[in-house]
């Protein structure tokens, strides 16, 4: 089998394919490394040919993986990382190396899907937004803070008690009547209206026929300003495979 992860800031994605059709036979979330090993045994990981990872953890986060990987299956892991091009793709950083690796992939996996000007919203911890020209030049993007962390600064920030059961978007909410409601309203009010912001640069940067293409877990955010969007859940796996292919040895 072939393993995939997507070693994020809160969480690991990971995704067993199978070796010959490359097919998705098992995905799963873990919370910390501990729990990566019996979540594959679960899901009846018993060897693999192949591993690769998209990782924004720190270095040190990274050896662990890759040791834990090393020591049960007996295979390295192969690290994407965000080059000047892949795929007809040009990196718009000055410094290719400093965009980050996970929208790096979701921005090659966009436009390969597409093959035509592109913004690409992903919904995660972080907000973030890449606006891909016709002809596949990455001209920049938008960082802001994501539903959850948003939420949690507001909490910190203040003596206002909320619970985390409501930290995902998950319905427009306008006005609150309740503490905790009315943050939600508000959190989701800024939200809309940054994306109503990309959407209308984007028009202006790439024109109206430029595909407007969301992931991330609260892609909800998206669909609530506007029905042209379309929900790509795998990107960085479809990214990863792109920039870091199984290549079968002689």
């Amino acid at each position: 089998m072939i393993l995939e992860i997507d070693y994020g800031n809160t969480r690991l994605k990971w995704r067993l394919l199978k070796v010959g059709s490359l097919e998705c036979v098992a995905r799963g979330i873990v919370i910390d490394l501990p729990a990566l090993l019996p979540s594959l045994r679960e899901a009846g990981c018993s060897g693999l040919v192949y591993c690769r990872a998209c990782s924004v953890r720190a270095a040190g986060a990274n050896v662990q993986l890759a040791e834990l990987i090393e020591k049960s299956y007996g295979v390295g892991i192969e690290y994407a990382q965000s080059l000047k091009e892949t795929a007809g793709v040009t990196n718009g950083y000055s410094e290719a190396n400093k965009l980050g690796v996970d929208r790096w992939l979701v921005i090659v996996a966009a436009y390969t899907k597409v093959k035509h000007a592109c913004v690409v919203i992903d919904c995660g911890t972080a907000v973030t937004v890449d606006y891909i020209a016709p002809d596949g030049r990455h001209l920049g993007g938008c960082i802001a803070p994501g539903f959850k962390m948003l939420r949690a600064m507001l909490q910190q920030g203040t003596q206002l008690s909320l619970s985390n059961t409501a930290a995902v978007y998950s319905e427009r909410v306008l006005l609150g009547n309740s503490t905790q409601a009315a943050v939600d309203a508000g959190v989701g009010s800024m939200f809309r209206g940054f994306i109503q912001e990309q959407l209308k640069l984007a028009r202006e940067l790439l024109g109206a026929s430029a595909s407007v293409l969301c992931t991330g877990g609260d892609s909800a955010l998206v669909f609530d300003v506007t029905d042209d969007a379309v929900l790509e859940e795998d990107l960085v796996f479809a990214g990863l495979a792109i920039v870091c292919p199984y290549i079968v040895k002689e």
